[in-house]
């Protein structure tokens, strides 16, 4: 079962055989945070489950390299924007390394699919779901019936919210596709001009060529919704004309500290890397799935260090309960590993998970069967509690 935001229950995951899933992934201005490993390590759990239930998992992450952000940081730095997307790009590949996430089929930088992006812009505009308007073209969101339905939102509340604003739109809600706005010097030349592309259409460039007119999975934090993955859909099938674009909407909680979002923008930011020097990504990835993902987390760099102290005692206690084990299959390890099952089919319920690892390395006096379960946990949440999975 997992919650799907769309329909907002647990509904159960039916797919047969090939899984493909797609998840935000960062802009590259910067080195990622706490809060980007929340969202990535939860995916990782999710592609490895998956895998380990016997799909073949085409997870897909994208790399945001074209962004305002970008230029502007590469303007202060004196450097070229793609010099520094490409700089930051390697940083976040080696912290998601370093961070044992190891499910993701490809990383698949934006700025490879602009053509892609003009030709879907084109798209929209010969079917008239776009406009050009003072050398911006815009999404039409009149012709598009169900935006807000992931929100679950009308368009009426919706536009107390408006983005982009300009004189120029014809409705509050319409979004930017194309922007005459030159991010990186002698770049990009279009039907409309020389400009840039919007955010959303990023994304769907990415997808449709990946995985076609329908996919299975998309992720990402649940501040996403709206307006980003809202303008997703409607891109998508205006484009495809095929419903629904997205089978499963699952989303992460946040990271914040003192109720407000670790973001870069805010400046609360723990790196990745700099956590990693005083814990392990073992200690981490405990810590992060001590929660269950729709939650959010108020980061506490104590309350980490307390979580850390916990993973490691249970892992010296765990190696002294299975020391000598062998590992066995068969009916008696399905058993053991019931309630570790029950709780992952229970909408990725790693708290719970967590809690029976505990309990069945105090409780068992079932060595090899003990020793057996945590191999295959260990490969599904990616934390080693035997220091050798």
């Amino acid at each position: 079962m997992l919650y799907n935001t769309m329909t907002m229950r647990k509904e159960r995951f039916e797919r047969s055989g090939r899984v493909r899933m797609f998840v935000c992934g960062p802009t590259v201005q910067n080195l990622i945070h706490v809060g980007h490993a929340r969202t990535y390590v939860f995916y990782d759990v999710l592609a490895r489950y998956l895998g380990h239930l016997g799909y073949e998992v085409d997870f897909v992450l994208n790399i945001t390299d074209v962004d305002d952000r970008i230029t502007d940081e590469a303007r202060d730095q004196g450097t070229d924007p793609q010099e520094l997307a490409r700089k930051y790009t390697e940083a976040f590949l080696e912290d998601m390394r370093r961070l044992g996430i190891t499910s993701v089929s490809k990383f698949e930088r934006v700025s490879r699919y602009v053509d892609v992006m003009i030709s879907q812009v084109s798209a929209l505009l010969e079917g008239k779901y776009a406009y050009v308007a003072d050398g911006v073209v815009y999404f039409d969101t009149s012709t598009f019936p169900r935006y807000g339905r992931l929100s679950h939102q009308s368009k009426a509340e919706l536009s107390l919210r408006p983005l982009e604003l300009s004189p120029n739109k014809r409705n509050l809600l319409d979004f930017g596709l194309w922007r005459p706005v030159v991010l990186v010097e002698g770049k990009w030349d279009s039907p409309w001009g020389r400009g840039s592309p919007g955010w959303h259409i990023q994304d769907t460039a990415v997808t449709l060529t990946n995985f076609g007119p329908q996919y299975d999975i998309h992720g990402g934090a649940y501040e996403l919704i709206y307006p980003h993955h809202e303008a997703e859909i409607a891109q998508g099938e205006s484009i495809t004309k095929v419903r629904p674009l997205v089978r499963y909407w699952v989303h992460t909680g946040l990271i914040n500290i003192k109720g407000r979002k670790m973001s870069k923008s805010a400046g609360n930011v723990f790196p990745v890397r700099e956590v990693l020097r005083r814990h392990t990504a073992d200690q981490l990835r405990f810590y992060l799935l001590s929660r269950h993902y729709r939650e959010d987390i108020e980061f506490d760099i104590r309350r980490l260090g307390r979580e850390s102290r916990r993973f490691s005692g249970l892992a010296r206690k765990a190696r002294r309960a299975v020391g000598g084990g062998v590992h066995r299959d068969g009916s008696e390890l399905a058993r053991a590993l019931a309630p570790f099952y029950d709780a992952m089919n229970d909408d990725m319920d790693t708290p719970k998970a967590l809690d029976w690892v505990e309990g069945i390395v105090t409780g068992s006096n079932q060595r090899n069967t003990t020793y057996s379960a945590l191999l295959v946990v260990s490969k599904i949440l990616g934390i080693d509690f035997l220091g050798e999975a």
